[in-house]
């Protein structure tokens, strides 16, 4: 598969999420942002190794393609996708949670797969700096995903404030310090043989899970807070959906 055929089922996900009224497709939308842009930077020379960036890119995401289609066959994924998937069957959570319950899963336990997966061994190290260069990339997509946010509820400007002073778990989910842990995580697994290999990526989706369970029920002040911004959020799904897939 390439980073083109990524895109284009990602795409695919994102329209048939807008027909099925489904909020899995809110992370779809986002995701399809962050791969374009990556794919855009693999075309103008921003990476150093572009066709190992490109492998990493599908890798990462067929994991959480695999991780899709087994909920739609009603198999189980990992646990850390697993919560995902259960909370979109439920009305509760706001379109901030259902992003980062995907972004959780994704980077805390999927990147670190990929990572090693495409480069095991020592190989792992000639992957830094591409890697790191994403990071940027996407400390560079943040403020766009909070302006798509505003326009859903005019209470995410205030999402700070309105979760507390010590009841943050969702409010402090920091996509810089989870790709670094997912990097830490790349280099336990690029040494391990096979077996060793799936033993701590169970231990990890472990901990990622229980991770999930806290941006879902993040406790008493901040879900308070949290109900108020979801009974404002405003639109149909597939209205939320092309917003988190714009451009604008």
């Amino acid at each position: 598969m390439l980073i083109a055929d990524v895109v284009g089922e990602m795409r695919s996900i994102v329209d048939r999420a807008k027909i099925d009224d489904d909020v899995n497709g809110y992370f779809a939308a986002m995701y399809l942002g962050v791969t374009t842009t990556v794919e855009r930077g693999l075309s103008t020379g921003l990476f150093t190794t572009p066709e190992r960036l490109s492998a990493l890119t599908v890798a990462f995401a067929g994991r959480y393609l695999d991780a899709l289609a087994l909920e739609r066959r009603i198999e189980p994924p990992t646990r850390s996708w697993d919560a995902a998937f259960t909370a979109a069957r439920t009305w509760r959570p706001t379109v901030l949670q259902h992003l980062l319950l995907g972004m959780n899963a994704h980077i805390n336990l999927d990147l670190g797969v990929a990572c090693a997966q495409v480069a095991p061994g020592d190989a792992i190290g000639e992957l830094e700096a591409d890697f790191l260069e994403i990071n940027r990339v996407l400390a560079g997509l943040v403020q766009s995903v909070q302006d798509r946010l505003n326009r859903v509820s005019p209470l995410y400007r205030f999402v700070d404030d309105i979760s507390g002073e010590t009841d943050r778990a969702v409010v402090n989910f920091s996509i810089a310090r989870a790709r670094t842990e997912a990097w830490r995580f790349a280099l336990e697994l690029a040494p391990l043989d096979a077996a060793a290999r799936e033993q701590r990526i169970a231990t990890r989706d472990d901990a990622v899970a229980r991770i999930a369970a806290r941006v879902v029920r993040p406790g008493a002040i901040a879900s308070t807070g949290l109900l108020a911004v979801r009974l404002t959020e405003r639109g149909e799904r597939a209205e939320i959906i092309d917003i988190l897939a714009s451009s604008e």
